[in-house]
């Protein structure tokens, strides 16, 4: 399987859109996470919900792109659509804490996961570039 793309690997769309699912759903259970600062809060408990099912569909997009299937990310970037959250890298080491248990949840073999979790790693400071402790 050498030859086959990350996002073979993982499963394609389906299995992909199953971590997704959960994955964001825990985020939503996660008081680190949801709690880390007023605009998390007000994004997570007044935005979030209505926005859920899209949000998934984003974020199942976002990652089939980037594991290599054939989708193509059409969103906001990363450094766009977090700015305005202001998080900090210690929110998003909890996110990624949140996405390393979902995919052990679904028994990702470690390489994959390995791949997913430094994917996810590289747009930390995307992802952070918001974040007010730094002022």
């Amino acid at each position: 399987m050498e030859n086959h793309s990350l996002y073979e690997r993982l499963g394609g769309a389906y299995a992909i859109a199953a971590v997704v699912d959960r994955f964001s759903d825990q985020l939503l259970k996660n008081p680190k996470i949801v709690n880390a600062n007023p605009q998390l809060k007000e994004w997570h408990t007044e935005k979030y919900k209505t926005r859920l099912p899209g949000l998934k569909f984003l974020r199942t997009l976002w990652v089939s792109s980037a594991a290599g299937g054939p989708f193509t990310y059409t969103g906001k970037s990363m450094h766009d659509a977090h700015l305005d959250l202001h998080i900090s890298p210690e929110v998003f080491d909890e996110v990624a804490r949140e996405l390393s248990l979902t995919l052990d949840y679904f028994k990702v073999p470690e390489q994959e996961k390995g791949e997913v979790l430094g994917a996810f790693a590289a747009f930390k400071p995307d992802v952070t570039a918001g974040d007010i402790s730094k002022l």
